[in-house]
């Protein structure tokens, strides 16, 4: 009896130190409330990044340490793992502290999410009226150019290198990639046994609720649910859709095949949304209108909010 209480004592051990380990390898992430986060912020603020005194991760506070992590050659993904919190504290990471953390409301994420959308379209439409405003000015000296009769021939000279020069500053590569509504995907051709496994394994939790932070089955966030596909057929992706970003080859639109990654920016600027090519312009992805749900790349929410594509296979 003895040697069964003394070996449950262990695993429970083991379990309980597995479990910390976990915590703070993640850290303080996106969502997270209470602990030490207003102690944090006070240290971005004192070093001069727009943090909010608050005492919530929320997105601002993301993209302060985002921010910080880029000026201190640290990895940039916005979590406040050990790493990042000692070179910003000066001290350990306590995984209590972590372990312990709330939440914030359901209400104040959705909030944010809409400002983040807002925030884009807001950027887009500033983005088009400097380019139409460029053209017009362009359009006006060539005009204005011409009347001089004996200028004839710098006036082109001058012409043509300020349609070259409007051409390098207009943005053609932008971290944007819209999908024109006329846009033909590849045709889908015969995939792999190992690609139809991840398809097949994609489309089992069709279904499955949304869940923020959630990466199981009992509910998926949108990188969450692509990290844990994959990993059933053996590969390793990170956790977060930003850092899903950083691995795997660039491919473009057109050669867009089943398992590729693929990535869009929703609530907040830069990707924050990752899902799982599947075919014929179709996509699988963990949503939180929908849970996991097959959409449309190009479709009138989707199209537009299209950042690119990754292979990891």
């Amino acid at each position: 009896m003895k040697s069964i209480k003394r070996k449950v004592a262990i695993t429970a051990a083991v379990m309980l130190m597995v479990s910390t380990q976990f915590v703070s390898a993640a850290g303080y992430t996106y969502g997270a409330k209470g602990g030490d986060i207003s102690a944090i912020q006070k240290k971005l603020i004192a070093a001069g990044y727009n943090a909010r005194l608050n005492g919530e991760y929320d997105a601002n506070t993301k993209w302060a340490v985002r921010l910080y992590q880029k000026d201190n050659n640290l990895p940039v993904n916005g979590v406040l793992d050990a790493v990042t919190y000692k070179k910003l504290m000066g001290k350990e990471l306590d995984e209590h502290v972590v372990a312990g953390l709330g939440r914030m409301s359901d209400d104040k994420i959705a909030a944010e999410m809409a400002a983040g959308r807002k925030a884009t379209v807001q950027k887009k439409t500033a983005a088009a009226t400097d380019t139409t405003a460029a053209k017009t000015t362009k359009k006006t000296k060539v005009k204005n150019n011409k009347s001089n009769k004996n200028g004839d021939a710098k006036v082109q000279a001058v012409a043509k290198k300020n349609t070259a020069t409007i051409k390098s500053k207009t943005p053609t590569n932008g971290i944007l990639d819209p999908i024109a509504p006329d846009f033909i995907f590849t045709k889908t051709g015969k995939v792999s046994k190992s690609i139809s496994e991840i398809i097949t394994e994609a489309e089992r939790y069709r279904g499955v609720p949304y869940v923020f932070g959630g990466a199981t089955p009992q509910g998926f966030d949108c990188s969450g649910y692509v990290r844990y596909v994959f990993a059933k057929s053996g590969i390793d992706l990170p956790r977060s859709a930003d850092e899903q970003y950083l691995v795997g080859q660039k491919i473009g639109k057109h050669n867009l095949q089943p398992g590729d990654l693929v990535f869009f920016q929703t609530y907040e600027e830069g990707v924050s949304h990752s899902g799982i090519y599947i075919g014929d312009g179709k996509f699988i992805s963990a949503t939180s209108s929908s849970g996991v749900a097959i959409a449309s790349v190009n479709d009138s929410y989707w199209g537009e909010r299209y950042i690119g594509a990754k292979r990891v296979m």
